[in-house]
This record gives C-alpha cells, structure tokens and sequence, in this order.
C-alpha cells in the first residue's frame, strides 16, 4: 500500500452518491430515498453516516441526488449539507452522479461514501489516515460475510497490490465496502471513464480504468463492521447491527486495557440502551454519580466494609465511562463536562488513598511517605499526559493504551485489593506505578524532535529516505527461499526437540533412585526437575514448529480456497491457523499440567491454574472457529449440502425411472 501512515490525518471534504433507483427496496422507495430510512426512530441510515464524518472533523458534505430527491434531503438536512441534483432523472450509473458532485465540490481531494452503506467509524478514521497516495483509495475487507463474497464488489490484490475490481472477480481476495479516498488524477479518470463507456458507466468502471494506470491503492480494514442496505431483509439486519455499530463507535484509540477489555463492553451497552429509547440523561449528573458511588466506596473501606466498598469501587470505574459516552451519543459534550468530570476522578482517587492509609493506621514512616507519594501520583499520570500531547501524538495515545497507570488500571488494582484485604499493595502501586509510567511518557516526549528543529543529538529524522523506491513484487524464486526455510525450520527442530526428549529420558534413567536435593525451604527432587525440562523443551521447539507450520498454511491456503469456492483467502488461512493453535493447546493441557505442578512450592493449585488458563485459550479459538464458519463458510456450506441434495435428488429419480420401466 503505497499510504501515508505517517503523515498527518487530512479533513478532505466528502461526497456522498444518493442517485440511485433503489427499486430492490420498492415498494417503501416510492415515498423516500432509501438513505433516509431509519435505522432506529429518529436515526436514518444518512444520519449515521453524517455523524461519522463530523466526528472526524470533516466539515463540508456534498449529497448528490436526482432532482425528485432534492427536496426530501433538503427538509431534513437544511443548510448543513450541500444538495447537487443531477441533470437527469433516471438513464445514469453512479460514476455519472459522481462526475456532477466533484463539479460542486472543485476539490483534488475528497471523501466517496455510498448513501446506503454503514459502517463503523474505524474505518473512516483508517482511510483518513491512509489513504490519499493514488488517485483511488478503497477499503478493503478480506474475510467479508460470506453473502457479502456473492455480491460485493470483489478485489483481487497480488503482492500488494490492486489488480482487478468486479463482480465476476475471483472471490479469494475480499471485497470493497464502498469508502474511497479520491485524489489527484481521479477527476480526469472519472471524465476519462464516462467519455468512453458513457452516461451508465460506474464507480467499477473508473476503478479498472485506474487499475491499468497504476492509481487504485487500498487500507485493509478487515475485521471492522459495515453492510449495504439494498433489500428490506438487509434493512432488517442493519437495524440489528446497528446498536453494534454504536457500542464500537463509543471506543476511544487511549482506552486502557481494563476500560477497553471490562468496562466498556459494559458501558457501551447501558449507553446505547439509553440513546435508542430516547432516555436521556445529563452526562455531569452521571459523572457526580460515578463520584458518589466511588467515595461511597471508600468510606465502606475505611468503615471495614472491604468486599461491598471494593465492588462499588469498580462499578464506579464502570460509571465513569457511561458519562462521556452518553454525551457523544445524544451530542451533549462540552468543555465544562470533561473539566467537571476531571475534577470529580482526581478527588474520588484521593479519596481511595485517603481510605487504605486509614485502613493502614498506624503508619510508620516508611508507611507515611508510601500514602504521601500515592496521593500526589494521584495527579500526576493524567497531568503528565497532557502535557505530552495526549489526544495529539499517537505515541503518547498508544502508551496510554497499554498503561499500567491508567485509572481504569488503578481503580480495578483497588477494589482488587480491598476485597483480598490488601490495599498496602494498592498503596504501593499507587506509590511506584504511576511515577514509573510519567517517566517513560518524559523520555517519549524528549526523544520527539520538536516541529522545525532538529532532533538532539543530531539523530535522523523520522520519514522515509529519499527518493522512495518501490518495493519489487516478491519473485517465485524467493517464495521458494522461504518455503525452504520454513521447512528447514520444521525439520530441524523436529529433530531438535526429538534429541533433547531422548537426552532428558537417558538423564532421567541415569538419575533413577537419586533423592531429592533440598535447596533452602525447598526439596527438588531431579525427575521432578527433567520433567519440567521436558515441558520447556516442547514449549520452545514446539512453538517454531508451529509459526514454521503457519508460513506453509499461508502458502497451501491460496490452493485451498479454489476448491472451496466463493471463500475468502484470509478465512481459510484464519482457519487453519485456528486449527493449529487449537492442536498445539491439546498437546500442552496433556503435558503441562503434571510437570508444572511438579516443581516444588507449586502443587496441585499450579495445575490447576495452568489447565484453566489452557481451558480458556482452547474455548477462545474455538469459539473463534464457530464464528468464522457463520460468518466466511456457511454460503459453501450451503452449496455443498445443495450439491449433495441434488445428487440424491437425481439417483432416487433415475432409481424410480428404473423401476417404472420394469
């Protein structure tokens, strides 16, 4: 992808195309354009799709419609979008509806949406981002649902690059979602286009004239949710996609790892309940709730309350982002609310430190400058991260993402540790953690040359050495290089890990009636020991094993997905590879297990705990397996089952045939 992932995201305008016939959804059309169908009450399927682009920044929106659709868009959207009508009623493809609106907007760049698509807003944040280094930019999904293989628009793409657009192309690469990035060049291929095929011709149309010039490029946005809307069955399932769809937009790029794993899937669904219902709320009532419920918290701490006081803590954590999230969905944010908000989170922290020291009473001094560094690391996180750019550089957002420090992270620790009754090691966190992070972000922020100067220590800069060449497409000689590889690989470390078995067995034997070595408080005894040895060995070699496996599933799944038919490359290589983790798991809840438990000061909690952990892993997959098949097999499952019908159909036929001449 020739993108530019390191540039700064653009606020392009946008085009949405809203021209169309739309007579798979007759006869509900006859009265209103199909992108003015609601989703929910009060929210049509434009609606979203305009929310998205605000969000982004995104500031002038052109609608192009035919002329019996002008007046409708213009009763809902007023002066807030610009209305181009074509000069025809009907008798035109949508490159055509497209040469009119880039008339109105006189822009080299823009944003081309389809009114009747839906997605999330991860997807316009991605093309935003990435897209713009060809005359057309599309999305591209490569493991689609399956009834989207049969009717999208299919892209087949060959060492990174567009080669083919259509809806008679091969099925294995994905399909595109109906977002571009149009660029330089695309105005003149556009004209290009429809002088030699004519009014009818299509965004398609234009898409393979650009591909013959080298000037379609694609974001993979594979994995993110989106659908068109063309018949009333598919409005049906949009309408139950679409509190999904509003859960996904309410996630944040820093939600912490609690927020985003716990809290979230939460939240969101309480928030998204209250917005389709209508229930509105004000967002500071809900952040002076969170307060009173996280304060209450700690006073139940203090009072010796530690379970009920620990469970209202991280409810409030919950709490926390029903407030932000209810005022971007009902459109409610302000200055004043993330202020309030701010404010009430710091004091409600303090409390929490204030509650464990008095847990902790009497302290000594050790204890006393434990409970003074937590209350002042209190600010400290959130003060040195804005400081940084927080919400500017995608370093610092990226860090705080993954932040131990975070307060998601650091309400979760404390309602953790009042319940086990040990908030002296909430305390301690409160004490190290934060400084430890604010130091890292420190170094992040010094480390990033300041705009117009040069870097200290005169390092290069961050950007791409130039002249930039193209990356050559990867020879068959080469794929064979790394094929031998990734099997020299799965040879050798079969043997290796062959030989190091055999070399433990023979130890074992030798050390045969040896008792146990007592090191400190512990006995070790030696089989013991080369029984866990065993298992690091499987471990380690039996992990290259299997990333040597995965190189060669991702070679025989291209072969392997022309025999299943109208499947997607990507599902059967997330197939396979399921397959693979799923044996490799097997063969260590055989093994791991026993030889863990093995070790001294471990037991039979430590088996336990790994099989569990093992449990969990193998269940995920699974279920991971389960979806895949829903969502990327089941149309070749259907076929195949049609297939296997039809034969039966056609033996019992001739068998009766057979019969009646008798």
């Amino acid at each position: 992808m020739r993108g530019l992932p390191g540039g700064p995201v653009r606020r392009p305008p946008a085009l949405i195309l809203a021209a169309g016939r739309a007579t798979r959804m007759e006869p509900y059309s006859r009265e209103m354009p199909k992108s003015l169908f609601e989703l929910a009450p009060g929210l049509a399927i434009m609606d979203l799709t305009l929310r998205w682009l605000r969000e982004e920044g995104i500031q002038r929106v052109v609608i192009v419609t035919r002329p019996s659709l002008v007046e409708a868009f213009r009763e809902r959207y007023g002066d807030s979008v610009e209305i181009v009508a074509t000069d025809a009623e009907e008798g035109f493809g949508n490159l055509y509806s497209l040469r009119a609106g880039m008339e109105a907007l006189n822009s080299e760049e823009f944003l081309l949406l389809m009114s009747d698509h839906i997605f999330e807003p991860d997807i316009l944040r991605r093309l935003l981002r990435k897209g713009g280094g060809a005359a057309f930019t599309l999305c591209l999904d490569r493991n689609p649902p399956w009834d989207k293989i049969e009717e999208g628009l299919k892209v087949v793409v060959r060492e990174g690059r567009v080669e083919q657009v259509g809806k008679k192309a091969p099925p294995y690469y994905g399909v595109d979602t109906g977002l571009f990035y149009c660029s330089v060049g695309a105005r003149r291929i556009v004209e290009e286009t429809i002088a030699e095929i004519g009014p009818k011709a299509t965004v398609a149309d234009a898409l393979r004239r650009a591909i013959r010039k080298g000037e379609v490029d694609y974001v993979d946005v594979t994995g993110l949710l989106w659908m068109d809307v063309d018949t009333p069955e598919e409005l049906g399932e949009a309408r139950k996609l679409l509190p999904k769809l509003l859960r996904r937009s309410l996630l944040k790029p820093g939600d912490g790892p609690v927020s985003r794993y716990m809290n979230r899937p939460l939240s969101t669904r309480v928030s998204v309940w209250l917005f389709l219902r209508g229930i509105s709320i004000s967002p500071n009532l809900i952040s002076a709730v969170s307060f009173l419920t996280c304060v209450g918290g700690a006073v139940l701490i203090a009072l010796g309350r530690a379970v009920i006081g620990g469970i209202l803590i991280q409810l409030s954590s919950i709490l926390d982002g029903v407030d932000g999230e209810v005022a971007r969905l009902f459109q409610r944010a302000s200055k004043f609310g993330k202020v309030f908000d701010a404010f009430l989170d710091r004091y409600a922290d303090l409390a929490l430190v204030a509650a464990s020291g008095l847990v902790m009473w009497p302290l000594d001094r050790f204890g006393l400058l434990t409970v003074a560094a937590a209350a002042g690391n209190v600010f400290i996180t959130s003060y040195v991260s804005h400081l940084a750019g927080w919400g500017e550089d995608p370093r610092v957002v990226e860090m705080r993402a993954w932040s131990p420090a975070g307060r998601d992270v650091r309400l979760l620790v404390a309602a953790l540790t009042a319940i086990a009754g040990r908030l002296d090691l909430f305390l301690i966190y409160m004490a190290a953690i934060p400084p430890a992070f604010s130091a890292a972000m420190i170094w992040t922020v010094f480390t990033r040359p300041e705009p117009g100067k040069r870097a200290p220590f005169e390092r290069p800069e961050r950007r791409e050495p130039t002249p930039k060449v193209e990356a050559r497409p990867v020879s068959r000689r080469r794929r064979l290089r790394r094929a031998e590889r990734a099997l020299g690989t799965l040879l050798s470390s079969a043997i290796k890990l062959t030989l190091a078995l055999f070399i433990i067995r023979v130890v074992e034997r030798l050390l045969a009636g040896f008792g146990p070595i007592t090191i400190g408080p512990f006995q070790i005894v030696p089989a013991d020991l080369l029984a866990f040895a065993e298992l690091v060995a499987v471990v380690y070699f039996g992990y290259r094993i299997l990333m040597a496996l995965k190189y060669l599933v991702d070679l025989t799944s291209g072969w392997l997905v022309r025999k299943l038919g109208a499947v997607t490359e990507a599902a059967v290589n997330r197939a396979l590879v399921d397959l693979l983790y799923l044996s490799f798991l097997t063969v260590l809840m055989w093994i791991a297990p026993p030889r863990v438990s093995s070790l001294p000061g471990l037991g039979e909690l430590a088996d336990r705990i790994v099989l569990l952990v093992l449990l969990v892993f193998f269940v995920l997959i699974v279920y991971d397996l389960m979806k895949l098949f829903y969502r990327s097999f089941r149309g070749a499952y259907e076929r195949m089952v049609a297939r296997l019908a039809e034969k039966l159909r056609a033996a019992q036929e001739s068998r009766s045939k057979a019969e009646a001449a008798r």
